[in-house]
């Protein structure tokens, strides 16, 4: 029965993968708090000639609340995924609105079109992927993604302030599953777009294309986690002890596997036949050597938030003015 349930699921995925995704999204994503209701905006209340900008990390409740209740916007589920976490808001604070978000987790330990690019080995892996963050979410939330405004967020995950957050947040920190030190800089980030090639990094030189991946996922099976969860707890699994930091990336997919491989179902199923762009950016000049462990010297290219806001306004806003205000602006 659960063989035939999960094949009727990839079924409907492989027919209508964005609409099938946009199912999953409202179910799994945050839903959205009318609470802040009034730091989301209309698109009447907004001049776009007028926006100032400023960059927040998360570091308290409301915004914390805030920035779920941006994630509701997404029409693809979102995976917080594990580890460290930064999150930040993008404010239009001319009408104090949220702009857009983005948040940062540890990254994938086995990546292969990331290690390729890289090439580094096992050690070196082990020592400097500590220097890398994943981009879990990314994006302007309506109306201001009328405007383009994606890509100047995805232009903010790399600036200086980001990386300044970072040093702060870790330096003097020891890492949990291997108590050690490491220095705390951040020198790239990377992120997988849903749907293969994406357009929000076209004409963003730091963003650069390395493939795809694809890789098992159980996103697509998030209607039976329930069903499967229950099946564990009869079943005594072993990964429902390990629900904590340090046990591995992804307590969920392994008590699923479990309940699988106990079924005689194939990993197969974990496959959505979905290929998902790769995008990764280096934010130093030594970012190669640094990350195998050949250089701890570092010379920072990337610019600062403000310096990416110009850039986007002069690239980007002028461009959608016309058609957001429907005449010549």
């Amino acid at each position: 029965m659960l063989i035939q349930e999960i094949k009727n699921l990839l079924r409907v995925l492989q027919e209508n993968p964005r609409e099938y995704m946009r199912q999953v999204a409202k179910e799994k994503n945050p839903p959205f708090n009318s609470k802040y209701e009034r730091f989301f905006a209309k698109k009447e209340e907004v001049e776009p000639k007028k926006i100032e900008f400023e960059l927040e990390l998360v570091s308290n409740n409301t915004a914390g609340e805030i920035f779920r209740s941006a994630m509701s916007f997404w029409s693809v589920p979102i995976s917080v995924g594990y580890g460290r976490r930064m999150r930040f808001i993008v404010w239009d604070k001319t009408h104090n609105k949220v702009f857009g978000i983005f948040g940062l987790c540890d990254p994938l330990i086995g990546l292969k079109v990331r290690d390729d690019y890289i090439g580094w080995d096992k050690k070196q892996k082990e020592e400097r992927l500590y220097n890398m963050m994943t981009t879990y979410v990314l994006g302007a939330v309506p109306p201001y993604n009328e405007l383009f405004g994606t890509k100047l967020v995805a232009l903010t995950v790399g600036c200086k302030e980001v990386c300044q957050a970072f040093e702060e947040k870790y330096k003097g920190k020891k890492t949990i599953i291997r108590g050690r030190t490491p220095l705390a800089k951040l020198v790239a980030v990377d992120t997988m777009a849903f749907f293969g090639k994406s357009l929000i990094y076209e004409g963003l030189p730091e963003w650069q294309f390395l493939g795809f991946t694809k890789g098992l996922t159980h996103i697509h099976l998030n209607g039976l986690w329930e069903k499967c969860l229950e099946l564990a707890r009869e079943m005594g699994v072993r990964s429902l002890e390990r629900n904590r930091f340090g046990h591995g990336p992804n307590w969920k997919f392994r008590v699923l596997r479990e309940v699988f491989s106990r079924l005689g179902i194939s990993d197969e199923y974990f496959d959505t036949g979905l290929a998902r762009g790769y995008y990764f950016r280096p934010l130093v000049k030594e970012w190669r050597e640094f990350l195998k462990g050949e250089t701890d010297q570092l010379t920072y290219v990337n610019k600062t938030f403000e310096e990416y806001v110009e850039i986007w306004k002069s690239k980007y806003l002028k461009r959608r003015l016309k058609k957001w205000s429907g005449k010549a602006s």
